[in-house]
């Protein structure tokens, strides 16, 4: 496309699709965040509202268990190695992996997953610093910065037009005044001169209008498709294409921190006991404050009667907060343990693991989801590379490192029995235990071989079982004189 075509693109982008996502994203990214007594009196300044008294009461009120949440499910899914459907091994494109640190920035992707529902890569042709040839580069952008199209997966004309979505057709990366459009050919950089506050400023002409941006380059990226790869939680039918494990969980979040703050009020203002008298007064100020200062208190009259107000009993809060808990427990399928749910003390690792069958059960198929987005960045490394073979490698799966909650005893007995009973490999057998790495599993298979090849070079020469050992050799016969002949008379 022309310049005139790619700055009306990205106004497209920015007044529509992107300040319809920005309002939701803004409001789980929100949620996540800690809630800060200066956060409150700004909201509240741009409402045209005071300072309310009680802000600091708020502010330590807060319990937000939707970052504990997040970081449960996350710690549980790590990518651990991208095997070929020929061999089994580790596939070519793995190298690419390592080289753009994705082994600790996959953690930004899955987490962006859980928390939105969708996470962006680019997957971009470089140099290979180490030989000179082609390389893959890998960035992995947050979907409040980046916002695709997609087309629809029909075959209009057979034969022609493409039957899947697995590209979009156009992608806008956004970042403060800079501002990248991707297509099947070029990236084209654009500039802002004023940006608004939030993305729905966007719609304003006064950031919309065609003077605010500026062409600046474009260069051909010779992918062949749009160089973005989607990243899903879960893959639906009716067009839902993000929704995350954070955002169903907001009002919940919500009514505990309400009840949080309810009962700190109440703890606040009970936390004195206020005493009341019935049936006397006293005359003068002298008196009020003589009888406030005694410790015993002395009436004439039979009629008066003294007393004091009860506590409030904070267990309604304690128990309606324990509630909303176990919602967000059983809504996220997280454990009860994780969000510290009372009467689960003592447990065996049997229960532990039975506990924790809801959230491996929807972790597997988030891992599913994200797989085959995984696989579609790894082939679309080897087709920049040149590699034929693997871009065209459908079979091929990404390995997912074992994080179940189970007895290390229990898994090491049973992979015993595997390899002893079953014939398992012993490679296969060390790639399941919990926490291995392709780099550990390799280093053993190293030490393994170089033990086997010591002691294959070894002396050949053994005494055989039973049989003794030969002892020093003897010395030679000394030489025996021949006697002299005996002659007759």
């Amino acid at each position: 496309m022309n310049r005139q075509k790619a700055i009306e693109s990205a106004r497209y982008i920015l007044q529509g699709p992107r300040a319809f996502e920005a309002e939701r994203l803004d409001r789980i990214a929100a949620a996540l965040q800690p809630w800060t007594p200066a956060l409150a009196r700004n909201m509240l300044a741009a409402t045209g509202h005071t300072e309310e008294p009680s802000i600091g009461m708020k502010w330590r009120s807060q319990t937000n268990f939707l970052p504990l949440v997040l970081d449960v499910f996350s710690q549980s899914m790590k990518v651990s190695n991208y095997l070929s459907s020929k061999t089994q091994t580790t596939a070519e494109p793995w190298v690419w992996w390592q080289r753009n640190k994705l082994t600790a920035r996959q953690t930004g992707i899955i987490r962006g997953v859980l928390e939105y529902g969708v996470s962006y890569t680019t997957v971009m042709p470089s140099l290979d610093p180490l030989d000179g040839q082609p390389g893959a580069y890998i960035r992995a952008i947050s979907p409040r910065q980046m916002t695709c199209l997609y087309g629809e997966p029909i075959e209009w004309v057979p034969g022609v037009t493409p039957v899947d979505d697995d590209w979009p057709i156009m992608a806008l990366e956004v970042h403060d005044k800079a501002i990248r459009l991707y297509d099947e050919q070029y990236v084209y950089f654009l500039g802002v001169k004023q940006v608004p506050e939030s993305a729905l400023g966007w719609k304003d002409p006064l950031y919309g209008g065609w003077n605010n941006f500026e062409f600046i380059d474009q260069r051909a990226h010779d992918v062949g498709v749009c160089p973005v790869v989607r990243y899903r939680d879960r893959w639906l039918l009716n067009g839902e294409e993000a929704y995350g494990i954070i955002e169903p969980l907001i009002s919940i979040q919500s009514r505990i921190d309400e009840t949080t703050y309810e009962m700190s009020v109440s703890q606040y203002f009970t936390a004195f006991t206020e005493r009341w008298v019935a049936g006397w007064r006293p005359q003068n100020e002298q008196e009020a404050l003589t009888m406030a200062a005694g410790d015993v208190w002395y009436f004439s009259s039979a009629d008066v009667k003294v007393g004091q107000f009860q506590a409030t009993s904070p267990d309604g809060y304690i128990a309606a907060k324990q509630s909303a808990v176990r919602d967000i427990a059983s809504i996220s399928q997280t454990p009860a343990q994780n969000l510290g749910v009372d009467a689960l003390v003592n447990i065996s690792a049997d229960t532990l693991a039975g506990l924790e069958a809801g959230k491996d059960r929807k972790t597997a198929e988030i891992q599913t989801a994200l797989g085959e987005s995984f696989e579609q960045m790894f082939r679309t490394c080897a087709h920049i590379t040149g590699d034929k073979a693997a871009s065209m490698d459908f079979d091929s799966q990404v390995k997912w490192q074992d994080a179940t909650a189970r007895s290390f005893a229990q898994t090491v007995d049973g992979l015993t029995k595997l390899v002893a009973g079953l014939g398992l490999p012993d490679e296969l057998a060390w790639e399941m235990i919990p926490g291995a790495t392709k780099e550990w599993v390799d280093r053993a298979i190293e030490i393994r071989d170089e033990q086997k090849q010591a002691i294959l070079a070894g002396p050949v020469q053994q005494a055989l079982p039973n049989q003794p050992r030969p002892g020093p050799a003897m010395p030679p016969p000394l030489p025996v004189k021949p006697s002299p002949a005996v002659t007759g008379p």
